[in-house]
């Protein structure tokens, strides 16, 4: 598990000095995908990267970190609401300049706040567990080039999610000159030091002492979701 997780960089983000302006920093470089596509999704596309710049700006001048409380759930469940709350007040405040100012008490306008999606928190979820795979797959790959057998991880990368064909391993096996069995045990190797970096993964957006085998699980729901 990395040293420092994400909820130690919220306690961080908390505080005034440089070091809380570097947490905030990480957490929005490591979020930031997520939040695009979040607002890809409940907006014209090209306002997009302003909606997400926005909302991490929202995020550090109203120090939402102060409000995020472990005890409570995962850091996903957090910045999704925060999300949601987010891109709600920007509709309804621009709903109500458009009325003139005046309070908003029409039925079609009122709805209007509400997104079309028939599952906004699935569809964020997806992308969260995207991204958390992503990010395995990344330390996998940094691991295995510090090792000098990047060649071979982007010969197997493809078979760490998929089975592979009756004849992929001699396939692969001749290219690097091992045999189909040593192919094979290279894989599962890889597919579970992936599996291990996943749960240090979501393990950073849990509470201390939660287990991880739940949010596996969640996991695993999420990417069988349909996009």
């Amino acid at each position: 598990m990395s040293a420092t997780t994400r909820w130690s960089l919220i306690l961080a983000a908390r505080g005034h000095g440089s070091d809380a302006q570097d947490a905030l920093t990480e957490l929005c470089a490591v979020y930031r995908p997520v939040l695009l596509a979040y607002f890809r999704r409940h907006g014209e596309a090209q306002r997009a990267e302003d909606e997400t710049q926005s909302f991490f700006l929202h995020f550090l001048q109203q120090r939402l970190a102060e409000r995020a409380d472990s005890a409570r759930g995962s850091f996903r469940a957090f910045l999704f609401a925060a999300a949601e709350n987010h891109r709600r007040e920007r509709l309804r405040t621009e709903l109500t300049a458009k009325r003139g100012g005046g309070t908003l008490h029409d039925g079609d306008a009122l709805q209007s706040l509400a997104d079309s999606s028939a599952d906004l928190a699935g569809q964020f979820d997806r992308d969260w567990a995207m991204r958390v795979l992503s990010r395995a797959r990344e330390r996998l790959r940094e691991e295995i080039s510090r090792a000098g057998r990047l060649a071979l991880f982007g010969a197997l990368q493809d078979l760490l999610a998929e089975a592979p064909e009756a004849d992929e391993y001699a396939r692969i096996g001749q290219a690097f000159g091992m045999s189909p069995n040593h192919v094979a045990v290279a894989v599962k190797r890889l597919r579970d030091r992936l599996r291990t970096l996943v749960g240090h993964e979501l393990r950073d957006t849990l509470a201390p002492g939660v287990d991880v085998k739940a949010e596996l699980e969640w996991l695993k729901r999420a990417l069988r979701a349909e996009p």
